[in-house]
């Protein structure tokens, strides 16, 4: 299984414990195939995934999450397969991103795992 990591740009990376439940214009798809593969479309791809979290946790993470919950502002966001420090690790970049929910395992601020829609996806070599 590929190890995973949220890049929000601006040094703001942090490691995932798993991502799941891609999904693209309602077809569920395993997201390491996803990522192994060369998937173009003539059209936007939109959908969603869901991203659990780790314990080193960036604070940039839990604040992004906190901003773009259910709300107008978007951003693209990144995620990397593999070693981000590694030219040759593929990037995911979900455009117009925003977390449609977060889960909380415990009364904290801070979500244990979210689910990411967006507007397109496409795989960055």
């Amino acid at each position: 299984m590929t190890t995973y990591h949220l890049d929000l740009g601006d040094n703001r990376t942090e490691a995932l414990d798993s991502v799941t439940q891609l999904t693209l214009a309602g077809t569920e798809l395993d997201i390491d195939a996803f990522a192994a593969g060369d998937a173009k479309a003539p059209v936007p791809l939109w959908g969603d995934v869901v991203l659990a979290r780790g314990g080193s946790r960036h604070q940039a993470t839990t604040a992004w999450v906190e901003d773009v919950e259910n709300t107008d502002t978007h951003q693209d966001v990144i995620l990397i397969a593999g070693d981000p420090a590694d030219p040759t690790s593929r990037r995911i970049r979900l455009v117009d991103a925003w977390a449609s929910s977060s889960y909380h395992l415990d009364e904290d601020d801070d979500p244990d795992a979210f689910m990411i829609t967006f507007a397109d996806i496409a795989v960055e070599k």
